[in-house]
């Protein structure tokens, strides 16, 4: 009898430490004091999308913006992240965490008018990227993010990642405090090289109009 309790506590505690191996732990990738830092971040960004900064709402607060997100026509991120809020954020974060994930690199228009200015850009360091690597064990999409961050070196733009989360939503644990995470500095990436410099999203839109203008008469 007493060696199959002592079988049963060995198997249970296997399974436990089993549990905690499979799950990413942040403090792998990142300082104690950085990991408050990435969990603000993520705060302030389900506060700013859907209002409220209670962690277990984070799944439905995603799920319900998702086809919003989604939709190219609209600016719902934009419209739903301050700017001047979250420049507030980057300075209550260390420069030791924004450096960990964010860079601030020069860009070019090649177009005229030419124009060159500052945008966020991917840090180069390896927490990050190997962060995601790690969540990509169980995320075929963020593994694949991961990869590109490396290899490409920046992180990506349009809604490919929010079409993953509609199509395979298996895959997404959004109850999960890394792809919480994850998602809101892929998002806040994504407001930020919007709004950062108001000049070059001007000429942005101005082009893409030229080529709408363009495409028009061309059908015509």
């Amino acid at each position: 009898m007493l060696r199959i309790v002592a079988l049963v506590i060995f198997s249970n505690l296997f399974l436990l430490t089993y549990g905690q191996k499979k799950q990413t732990d942040l403090s792998d990738f990142f300082t104690m004091s950085e990991i408050e830092d990435l969990n603000l971040i993520a705060d302030f960004f389900q506060s700013e999308l859907c209002g409220s900064m209670e962690r277990s709402k984070f799944g439905n607060c995603i799920n319900s913006s998702l086809f919003d997100l989604a939709d190219w026509s609209q600016y719902y991120l934009q419209d739903n992240i301050s700017w001047r809020k979250q420049k507030r954020l980057y300075k209550q974060i260390s420069d030791s965490t924004f450096s960990k994930i964010w860079s601030l690199c020069k860009t070019w228009r090649l177009q005229e008018p030419k124009y060159e200015y500052e945008t966020i850009c991917f840090s180069q360091k390896q927490n990050f990227s190997e962060f995601l690597l790690a969540l990509g064990k169980s995320n075929p999409y963020l593994k694949s993010y991961a990869i590109r961050l490396v290899n490409i070196g920046d992180f990506e733009s349009g809604n490919f990642l929010v079409w993953d989360i509609v199509r395979n939503p298996k895959n997404w644990d959004l109850e999960d405090r890394n792809v919480q995470i994850a998602l809101a500095v892929h998002f806040l990436t994504q407001n930020d090289r919007q709004k950062r410099d108001k000049k070059a999203l001007r000429l942005e839109k101005r082009d893409l109009r030229k080529m709408n203008k363009n495409a028009r008469g061309i059908n015509n």
